[in-house]
């Protein structure tokens, strides 16, 4: 079966079929229920449960930072786990009643005020994400170094798991607000939705745990040798790889730009259009290049390799958000220019985790170790990190914006919205395209992988 699938160009062994690479992405469901749920708690804290813009900030970003460090506490036990299901398959098993718990968990938020309603804000967002988020994202992510060594494949891999990603995400914001407000659009609404959202999640990750295959999991002896290295001596390794920070720096500014995309539009649509059910209308527009994306970056990256792809994308994004910059109060302009930028996340989110993955060849040639699941934590670190710093971004602006016009500056809250949907995220792509402009690891990677695990030199 595997040498019908023939190689890919680099010359590695093909193994995915089409009912692998479904299986596999259907997990992506899950991460984004939890993720996408936690982008839209800024906008449930302040709105309906009325906590202050800043506190709701401040909650996001502390579960974040704590959430941080978690990751390389889950990457290294996703390399000394040896069951008989394997290393990172059977996390998608023991973790779906927790997950499930933690989606429902955050919105059931008790009738408290003050410091208590503060405390449950941060408890209940440190388990959705420190904790459950993890010990999915680590180990499933972690999963595309088990499954393939195939660049192209790894590429696709990325590319179907966005495909769904991107429809949870799509999905969530054309229908959160009109199917929570046919449901009453209070908070008991928001955790009737939560709810089906967790049990789906809960399904899908049995589905991945049933269909998936470990096909490259190391020998004993470099299990025995990574399971050696401790935490701090394996971020060390990690800090040490250059290719593994540029990376992480072009992972967190992406995130940061994500967040803001996928949340801020329910502010544009709430402060600038007037009615907050136009962020139906801005994310259903936003199909048609989610669609094109998917349909076109399989070729894009066949043609142009993962890092050429990124940087063609983060172009693209910064011509989105200038003509938006140009008109910033247009919903013609926000509908056409925002789908440029929708359309330029595409090719970052599908090549990411698989250029994170191949750092870990660089800590072999570098160390003699991979630290596969250390490394790969990173792609949910700087997930969370960026993610966070987005989310909290959102009700910083918003309570900077409200001091200001409290002051008097009639056009505060107005600036404050277009910098979360527009002038945040063009410094987000501004920051990618450079860092990609300095990235070439590609090569280095394809002959790390000819070389079999021989020690060669590599012009740096």
């Amino acid at each position: 079966m595997a040498k019908a699938l023939g190689l890919d160009k680099d010359g590695n062994q093909k193994v995915m079929s089409a009912k692998d690479y479904a299986g596999d992405a259907v997990g992506q469901f899950a991460l984004n229920s939890l993720n996408g749920m936690q982008g839209q708690m800024s906008y449930f804290y302040i709105n309906k449960i009325g906590m202050a813009e800043a506190t709701a900030g401040n909650v996001l970003l502390i579960a974040k930072i704590v959430d941080a460090f978690t990751d390389l506490i889950m990457g290294k036990i996703v390399e000394n786990t040896n069951s008989k299901h394997g290393k990172a398959r059977p996390w998608m098993l023991w973790m779906i009643i927790p997950t499930v718990l933690a989606i429902i968990g955050m919105f059931t938020v008790p009738n408290v005020s003050g410091g208590a309603l503060m405390a449950y804000g941060i408890l209940s967002n440190i388990f959705a994400s420190a904790v459950c988020y993890t010990a999915v994202a680590v180990p499933y992510y972690t999963m595309i170094a088990f499954k393939t060594r195939s660049n192209e494949e790894k590429g696709k891999i990325g590319t179907f798991r966005s495909a769904v990603g991107y429809a949870v995400g799509v999905s969530l914001g054309i229908g959160l607000i009109p199917i929570t407000n046919a449901l009453g659009g209070d908070q008991r609404a928001w955790i009737i939705f939560a709810s089906v959202l967790a049990v789906i999640s809960g399904i899908c990750m049995f589905i991945v745990f049933k269909t998936s295959k470990e096909l490259y999991v190391e020998s004993k002896e470099e299990n025995a040798e990574e399971a050696s290295v401790g935490i701090l001596k394996g971020l060390g390794i990690l800090i040490r790889n250059k290719y593994w920070i540029k990376i992480t720096v072009v992972g967190v500014a992406m995130n940061v730009m994500y967040a803001l995309i996928m949340a801020g539009p329910l502010f544009y649509a709430q402060m600038i259009l007037g009615n907050d059910t136009y962020y139906s209308l801005i994310n259903t527009v936003n199909l048609v290049p989610s669609i094109l994306g998917f349909l076109t970056v399989g070729f894009i990256i066949k043609k142009f390799g993962l890092t050429k792809t990124s940087a063609i994308a983060s172009v693209i994004g910064i011509v989105g958000c200038v003509i938006r910059c140009i008109f910033p109060g247009s919903l013609i302009v926000t509908l056409l220019a925002g789908s440029v930028v929708m359309y330029a996340t595409i090719p970052l989110i599908s090549c990411l985790p698989a250029m994170v993955l191949n750092t870990a060849e660089y800590n072999m040639y570098t160390n003699g170790v991979r630290i596969v699941g250390m490394t790969n934590a990173s792609n949910s670190f700087v997930g969370k990190i960026g993610g966070g710093l987005g989310s909290a971004s959102i009700g910083w602006i918003l309570a900077i914006a409200g001091a200001a016009a409290a002051k008097g500056s009639a056009n505060a809250m107005t600036i404050g919205v277009y910098a979360m949907n527009i002038y945040v995220p063009l410094a987000m792509f501004v920051i990618m395209l450079i860092v990609l402009a300095t990235y070439n690891y590609d090569k280095k990677y394809e002959a790390l992988m000819k070389s079999g695990g021989k020690k060669i030199e590599l012009s740096e």
